[in-house]
């Protein structure tokens, strides 16, 4: 977490304080509500991505129902829901969580009761009841009910979801950016919502204490290249939708990653990012100051970061 400047300790201070009703800060907090981070993009007759403030979330409507693909924060929520119901005012039937991640299943508590089932991988549920163990039980919920998936994350596994005709493939290949990531495809719109096994046009973020890995990463993506049709449009953990191309772009990139650090077995992450052809690849950006390029390279090496 970052320092706080003077300043924001001031504002601190200042907004601990009771605040008189006639108040200039009250008053502009009023009148400046944080704008809804929500924007809807319409993908196929019957499929959307919902981007926010956290990964990517995927809507599908069916005749009479409708499916979420990861919820964000739970915050968020609320504004979640306005831009699904600005499409459909169906009921949420199932509840599909790409992997465990906060910004990935952090509504799940907030959503647990307004959709009918939560649907995961058996890791999955078991790490986010590792992390709920820590919080006062009023702060847990939204755990997954049904879960499909061995507790060995190199053993694949798919679930098929049959529900008004529209047939949802979910599949897991083995780990890579944890060891339960779920992909989802919807094959009759050529749609499939990658979770963090895909991050368009950004350096992926590869939980290492979660199991992931950079080469299960690139046999994540080596498998659905080998299938996806051409013409389908792939959903992103983060970063715009995309399609075949810009999937094979990243494994692309990742294999380059993997090359360099082969060939460099003994380079610290920051000598790898220096020593990188980071012309050849201009068009992926780090996640800074999240994931630098430095960290990024750490990471893909299997070493921890410095903090």
């Amino acid at each position: 977490m970052r320092a706080l400047s003077i300043v924001g300790l001031s504002l601190v201070a200042l907004l601990a304080s009771p605040l008189p009703a006639t108040s200039p800060l009250r008053v502009r907090q009023e009148a400046a509500p944080k704008p809804d981070p929500h924007k809807l993009e319409k993908l196929a007759d019957n499929v959307y991505c919902i981007y926010g403030e956290g990964g990517n979330i995927g809507l599908i409507v069916t005749e009479h129902h409708a499916i979420l693909i990861d919820d964000q924060f739970a915050p968020l929520v609320p504004g979640l829901l306005k831009v699904v119901k600005s499409v459909t005012g169906k009921p949420i039937k199932y509840l599909i969580n790409t992997h465990h991640h906060g910004d990935h299943v952090g509504g799940n508590i907030a959503l647990e009761k307004q959709v009918q089932v939560i649907v995961a991988h058996s890791n999955v549920r078991h790490r986010m009841e590792l992390e709920q163990a820590k919080l006062e039980p009023s702060k847990r919920g939204g755990l997954p009910e049904i879960t499909f998936g061995a507790a060995d994350p190199q053993v694949k596994a798919s679930l098929a979801i049959n529900l008004d005709g529209v047939e949802i493939h979910l599949a897991h290949f083995g780990p890579g950016h944890t060891d339960g990531d779920v992909l989802v495809g919807i094959p009759g719109a050529h749609v499939m919502h990658m979770g963090d096994i895909f991050f368009n046009g950004l350096t992926p973020f590869i939980d290492l204490s979660a199991g992931g890995n950079l080469a299960g990463m690139i046999a994540n993506l080596d498998a659905v290249l080998a299938f996806l049709p051409e013409d389908s449009k792939v959903i992103p953990g983060h970063g715009p939708v995309g399609g075949k191309k810009d999937l094979a772009r990243s494994r692309d990139f990742l294999r380059a990653v993997q090359k360099h650090i082969e060939a460099n077995p003994a380079k610290t992450g920051k000598e790898l990012d220096e020593s990188f052809d980071h012309k050849a690849w201009s068009d992926i950006h780090d996640l800074a100051p999240f994931l630098t390029w430095e960290k990024f390279f750490d990471i893909a090496a299997g070493k921890a970061p410095k903090k």
